[in-house]
């Protein structure tokens, strides 16, 4: 545990398990795997996916095969994630951004089992039930570190990990998602759309009522989603990013990546800034991995 201000500590997940917050979505997929007797995982993701990352490395620990469908046209030289991801064992197969925007379609997952086998799928980013299911114990995981807090806040994109950690809270604690995807109201209301459903599809959880903002006031609802603070889109750094994340690793004592941590506790100081965020709230904000990606931005890397 780190502390970034007075009322705010840091919980970092890769402290814990080496994959991050991915490790907590992967674990019962993979024991799911392991009952139906596949021996084969095919997933999606970008050239510096901590999806695919941690998949790959899993996938060798456990002796399973990976294979991983890469967005776009396959590039003269690798990404220090797909390197590694190659160097675990895990099969590449690139495809066009136009033929990505299919992956959920039978058409090309049929084209895929031809080229391949049978193999147990994993949506892009890692999320389904049983990910919310792993995502859930963060929190136990969690209350040995600091067993009383008020308010989690955590940087999501696809909301596995904060459907997990809201379905784990207690009555007087709420979670915040910051969402490093910058995107109009319609995709912003299907992203709230998408966590309700995982919250749902668990026998005797309540969904409650989300907002696109960064206030949780409404009876029932634990979570919300704040879009406010993505920077300007995915894996954008603009300047005055890269000046907080210089400064605040040296505060904080552990590393910052710009896609998801970095932009969490910016929005955090900005919140704070403006009172959105109490003096007296005890507020933990999980960092949840991803250094690896620190590699795709040199002026970072070390």
């Amino acid at each position: 545990m780190y502390q970034f201000k007075n009322n705010i500590n840091v919980f970092c997940l890769d402290e814990l398990h080496s994959g991050g917050n991915k490790y907590y979505k992967l674990k019962y997929n993979v024991r799911e795997a392991r009952k139906l007797g596949a021996k084969r995982f095919l997933s999606f993701g970008g050239a510096w996916s901590n999806h695919i990352h941690a998949l790959a490395l899993l996938g060798h620990s456990e002796g399973l095969e990976t294979i991983g469908v890469i967005r776009g046209e396959r590039p003269s030289t690798l990404s220090a994630t797909l390197l590694d991801a190659m160097d675990a064992g895990m099969q590449l197969h690139f495809i066009s951004r136009q033929t990505y925007r299919s992956i959920s379609e039978p058409a090309l997952l049929a084209e895929l089992r031809a080229k391949f086998g049978e193999f147990y799928v994993l949506p892009e980013g890692g999320t389904n039930d049983l990910a919310v299911q792993g995502a859930s114990e963060i929190i136990s995981d969690l209350r040995q570190a600091q067993p009383l807090f008020d308010k989690v806040i955590l940087p999501i994109a696809t909301g596995g990990t904060l459907a997990g950690i809201a379905k784990a809270l207690r009555d007087n604690e709420s979670v915040i998602g910051i969402s490093v995807l910058k995107g109009n109201v319609e995709m912003q209301m299907k992203t709230e759309q998408i966590v309700s459903h995982l919250l749902a599809s668990e026998p005797g959880i309540d969904p409650g009522t989300s907002q696109c903002a960064n206030q949780v006031d409404k009876p029932g609802a634990n979570w919300a989603i704040d879009h406010r603070f993505h920077c300007g889109g995915y894996a954008k750094c603009p300047p005055y990013l890269r000046d907080f994340i210089l400064e605040t690793e040296q505060a904080l004592g552990y590393p910052l990546e710009p896609v998801y941590s970095a932009k969490m506790l910016w929005a955090i100081s900005q919140m704070l800034a403006t009172g959105e965020i109490m003096a007296n709230e005890r507020v933990v904000a999980i960092h949840t991995g991803g250094l690896q990606g620190r590699r795709g931005f040199p002026w970072l890397a070390k």
